[in-house]
């Protein structure tokens, strides 16, 4: 029985998988502005959010309506070339005309735990009718060859995070060691996620993602949205293992 909780696309060209990924994002604001006013997006860093950054500048969105925040965020200055803020704000919030409604960004001034802690406040802020978890409208999620998404890695004790919303990390197995990460009960709480995986050099993660089997689960394979569904949109190289 095919799995109604996700969806899976494979292109042949980058330029068809950037303009299909975006026209879905475009969609979905829309759909979310309608419904509820605003559109609230986390992004990722790394080689998904430039591809989605150059897509985004093409469509017919009102970024007026947008509140962005990140995944997770390398406790850098924002000015740092591994900030995922700076990937964003230089790959689309300075090429678009229309400023976002709210950008959450890292104070990294405070130290790791406190600067978790506000992240956390000011999401819960975005949502100040909701009691429970907030419910974010897209996840734009990466995935490390080692099946790791957000800063959430293959047997980190963060996996079983089920209290804090936004955790601080020190000891990163990617550098740089500290940052802070969206927790599972968020990530299952959003009413969608996308997945852009590409290359070859992903086939294998791909496929053990996809097919979920293992006791102990990559944390890819652990995104099970409560009440939404998960977009994969992969290339050639990316689903060359994946049963078709």
């Amino acid at each position: 029985m095919a799995d109604e909780s996700q969806q899976v696309w494979t292109f042949s060209s980058e330029e068809d998988l950037q303009r299909s990924v975006c026209s879905l994002i475009a969609e979905k604001s829309k759909e979310a502005i309608a419904n509820h006013g605003f559109f609230s997006v986390a992004f990722s860093g790394g080689s998904s959010a430039k591809i989605i950054c150059k897509g985004l500048q093409t469509e017919d969105i009102d970024f007026s309506k947008w509140r962005i925040l990140f995944c997770d965020e390398r406790y850098v200055e924002l000015t740092d070339p591994d900030s995922n803020y700076n990937i964003v704000k230089e790959q689309l919030l300075d090429k678009i005309s229309s400023a976002p409604e709210v950008v959450l960004a890292l104070n990294a001034s405070l130290p790791l735990d406190e600067a978790a802690k506000e992240y956390e406040t000011k999401l819960r802020g975005l949502y100040p009718k909701e009691k429970g978890v907030p419910q974010l409208d897209m996840l734009l999620l990466g995935m490390g060859s080692d099946g790791h998404i957000c800063s959430l890695f293959p047997d980190h004790p963060l996996l079983k995070e089920s209290t804090r919303l936004v955790a601080p990390i020190s000891d990163s197995p990617k550098p740089p060691p500290c940052r802070i990460t969206l927790t599972y009960p968020v990530i299952h709480a959003a009413r969608g996620a996308i997945f852009v995986a590409t290359g070859v050099s992903k086939a294998e993660v791909v496929k053990r993602a996809l097919e979920g089997k293992e006791e102990n689960l990559l944390p890819a394979a652990r995104v099970k949205l409560t009440n939404g569904k998960v977009y994969w949109f992969l290339d050639e190289g990316s689903s060359s293992l994946v049963k078709k």
